[in-house]
């Protein structure tokens, strides 16, 4: 084993991507920066990557987090990240995973973990939980480009239950940095705006599901955030539609169906007042790189 640790040359990490059709890519962190690209995109695809030199700032549905090395940073399919900035050595490596992928591999205990990390995305990586995910990468690395192989596949998905039952339950995930909300109704109507935007935009709504009048919700929200419960909604509503709008082939129709507007008209127009573009000059503008 330890000839074998030894020729994968962890040291020098591979830097060419590997892509295994849409379940599985293996690809150097710097190759997924663009210096212009910050607008935000909607994953579909799992993306653990480790941070190994720099750092960068993003936002992770709306939440701001320093992403510093050495560091695991775990995103999941569904999440909204925009990217801010990064320092000019912000290196790593990133596994990406479809969800087809997942699923097949099965994970026990997969949906506890699964909102623990979609919760808090960050752990920190000493000395020795940084070489075990350089080994691991290496490993993967070995086994996927190994295309002879008819069982490359199984190989992957048997590796990375190795690595699940042997190393998850060692990271640790913290409490992402954010401005502190100690009423109990604030954190609960936060919740149930990350639950329910897509459907609702009303305040009303989410101060009948927490017993209490709008008015009252308004005052609280704003009290303890310093942003209108109103604000709260129309942000994660306009950051769905601006990374739909930017990485993904639905129509402006499909979107505005998909965000629970009654037509496209009235998304146009909700969206308009929002960015000050229209849903077609924003996508055409984004197209061009404006």
């Amino acid at each position: 084993m330890k000839h074998f640790i030894e020729r994968l040359n962890i040291e020098h990490t591979p830097k060419e991507s590997i892509i295994i059709g849409d379940d599985l890519a293996l690809i150097p962190l710097s190759a997924t920066l663009h210096k212009d690209t910050k607008e935000p995109m909607k994953l579909s695809h799992a993306l653990i990557s480790i941070i190994t030199s720099g750092e960068c700032h993003i936002k992770i549905n709306l939440e701001e987090y320093n992403i510093e090395s050495p560091m695991l940073l775990t995103l999941l399919p569904g999440q909204i990240v925009e990217p801010i900035s990064h320092s000019i050595n912000f290196e790593g490596y990133s596994i990406a995973l479809s969800r087809r992928f997942i699923d097949a591999i099965n994970l026990p205990g997969w949906q506890q973990h699964y909102m623990a990390m979609y919760n808090n995305p960050t752990s920190i990586l000493d000395s020795d939980k940084l070489q075990a995910m350089r080994t691991f990468y290496a490993i993967l690395y070995h086994a996927a480009e190994d295309s002879e192989n008819p069982f490359r596949l199984q190989v992957i998905e048997n590796l990375i239950r190795v690595f699940y039952y042997g190393g998850i339950g060692k990271f640790n995930y913290p409490t992402p940095s954010r401005p502190s909300i100690e009423k109990p109704t604030v954190k609960r109507f936060i919740e149930l705006v990350h639950e329910h935007y897509h459907e609702e935009r009303q305040i009303g709504y989410y101060a009948d599901l927490l017993c209490i009048t709008p008015k009252y919700l308004s005052k609280l929200v704003k009290e303890s955030t310093g942003r209108a419960a109103g604000d709260w909604i129309e942000s994660h509503v306009i950051l769905e539609a601006r990374a739909l709008l930017q990485s993904s082939d639905l129509t402006i129709q499909q979107i505005a169906t998909a965000l629970n507007f009654p037509n496209q008209s009235f998304f146009g127009k909700y969206f308009k007042r929002a960015t000050g573009l229209s849903p077609k000059h924003y996508r055409n503008m984004k197209q061009h790189g404006k």
